[in-house]
């Protein structure tokens, strides 16, 4: 699988739920969110990683998305085979890799995001992060987090 086909893969799941390619990212606008999801190759080889995350439209933006997270696992069995699917070097047949990223975006992403659709979403979403180290001092701010 080269990266032309991972994108497909990413435009099947992604494009059925309601988000617009544009560039590496889909994004899908709410009315005080916007989603967004972005691929990135590693610069050590030919694995990708999959980032998402949301804009709050009304804090101003100074980097790509004010909330930043990476399609992973805390479980290592789990954040292996992420991996894996995601390395394109990896032996593995095209149509298993296909199908075990649409499972993992699908749990992993979709149904995350599809929860979030408000700023209150967001913040209740924050407030059961253990820490809060990578988020901003503006979203922190924002909504009143402890800092």
């Amino acid at each position: 699988m080269g990266k032309k086909d991972l994108i497909g893969v990413l435009n099947e799941v992604f494009i059925a739920n309601g988000f617009n390619k544009k560039g590496n990212y889909w994004v899908l606008n709410e009315a005080q969110l916007a989603k967004m999801i972005n691929l990135q190759k590693s610069q050590y080889g030919n694995q990708y990683y999959i980032n998402y995350g949301y804009i709050i439209k009304t804090i101003p933006l100074n980097g790509m998305m004010h909330i930043y997270n990476r399609v992973t696992s805390l479980n290592s069995d789990e954040r292996s085979r992420i991996l894996f699917l995601l390395d394109l070097d990896s032996n593995i047949g095209d149509v298993d890799r296909s199908q075990g990223l649409k499972d993992i975006l699908i749990q992993a992403l979709v149904k995350k995001m599809e929860s979030i659709n408000t700023e209150d979403d967001l913040l209740n979403d924050l407030k059961k992060r253990q820490q809060l180290n990578d988020i901003s001092l503006d979203v922190k701010r924002y909504f009143n987090l402890n800092i």
